[in-house]
């Protein structure tokens, strides 16, 4: 235990020896600066100590409390776009070399000869990669809380839920950066490999959410032509032509949905087994923005958009508003053992295939 806690101590100050580390701590406190100098009133947003006010019918605190304005800056601002994308673009430069050093001439020769065994020192540097996005984000967590507490006037510990989520999805991009690290012993091939495979998990992420749209709206389609059918074959008056018609779309549109689901498994069977990054931090949101009046605001915008006959994908009898309901029921059915376990699952197969072959790899 003493050795290990000398590693993560060692590793603290060799963070707080870069430059890179502290930048990237200022620049959190800066984006919590920014949202905090945005204000709601009853008439809309303030911007201080500038002093400007903008009147808005859909940004007021009679449509959104104070609590969840911040809430939604502190995960639209703060987590998905500084902490999700900028900030764990940081840690990945900062913390990538971290394997390959350890694994460079003449260092692991010295590490080697400390009382630690390969696994415990392997695993031990990897958790000291985490340490950087560790620290970055419950500086920013408490900067926010303290801004959410000062301006929104409501003391949100729940906001510290972001230091676990936001570093255990750094770790599912991490975990391949030290596989490759240890592989090829270069930083940069390490960085390069795992830019590409975050390109990969938003590609498919992308993908499977437009073919799942597709393929809700399309099951949809195909109750509603079923409705509509009955009720035609139910009414004696109703013209045999339309019932022949229908009968062939509800056909076609049937042959199309077998095809959205048939695509759609293939597509989701393969999201399943990667890690899913936004989908943790859409669970995140979830916790944190639970405010029925901000909800109700959303609903009746679905509501109106409705009554202008929008449509679907293309399909005319979809309702926005039971399309909306059964995209957030999906949503809801996404539970954490699907989100986080899968991608834990992913993370400790890549860590335990890493972790034996430095084990077994003669330096």
């Amino acid at each position: 235990m003493i050795q290990t806690m000398a590693l993560f101590v060692a590793a603290y100050r060799e963070l707080n020896a870069r430059k890179l580390f502290w930048l990237s701590l200022g620049l959190s406190v800066v984006v919590v600066g920014i949202f905090g100098m945005f204000g709601i009133d009853q008439t809309g947003i303030s911007v201080w100590p500038f002093g400007w006010s903008f009147d808005s019918p859909f940004f007021n605190s009679n449509v959104i409390s104070p609590e969840s304005f911040y809430k939604l800056m502190f995960m639209n601002l703060g987590v998905k776009a500084w902490l999700g994308l900028f900030a764990t673009a940081l840690a990945l430069i900062s913390t990538a070399g971290i394997i390959p050093d350890l694994v460079s001439a003449g260092s692991i020769d010295m590490m080697l000869a400390k009382p630690l065994s390969r696994a415990r020192l392997f695993l031990t540097k990897y958790l000291t990669g985490l340490l950087f996005t560790a620290l970055q984000v419950t500086v920013f967590a408490l900067a926010s809380f303290l801004v959410i507490g000062l301006r929104g006037r409501v003391w949100e510990p729940s906001l510290f839920l972001a230091v676990p989520y936001v570093v255990v999805i750094y770790s599912y991009l991490y975990c391949v950066c030290a596989l490759v690290g240890l592989l090829t012993r270069s930083t940069i091939a390490a960085l390069i490999v795992t830019a590409i495979f975050w390109l990969l998990l938003l590609g498919v992420h992308s993908g499977e959410s437009l073919i799942n749209y597709g393929t809700i709206a399309s099951s949809l389609e195909v109750s509603a032509i079923e409705a509509e059918l009955a009720k035609a074959q139910a009414d004696a008056d109703e013209d045999p032509e339309t019932v022949a018609e229908l009968t062939e779309e509800l056909a076609s549109q049937r042959s199309s949905d077998a095809t959205w689901h048939s695509v759609h498994w293939w597509v989701f069977a393969a999201k399943t087994v990667l890690p899913k990054a936004i989908e943790s931090l859409n669970m995140l949101e979830r916790q944190l923005v639970v405010d029925a009046r901000l909800r109700g605001g959303l609903g009746a915008d679905a509501e109106a958009r409705d009554e202008t006959g929008g449509e679907i994908f293309g399909h005319g009898r979809v309702e926005r508003a039971k399309f909306i309901e059964a995209l957030r029921a999906d949503e809801n059915s996404r539970g954490v053992w699907w989100v986080l376990v899968t991608s834990l699952v992913f993370e400790g197969v890549v860590l335990s295939i890493a972790t034996v072959l430095f084990c077994r790899r003669d330096f």
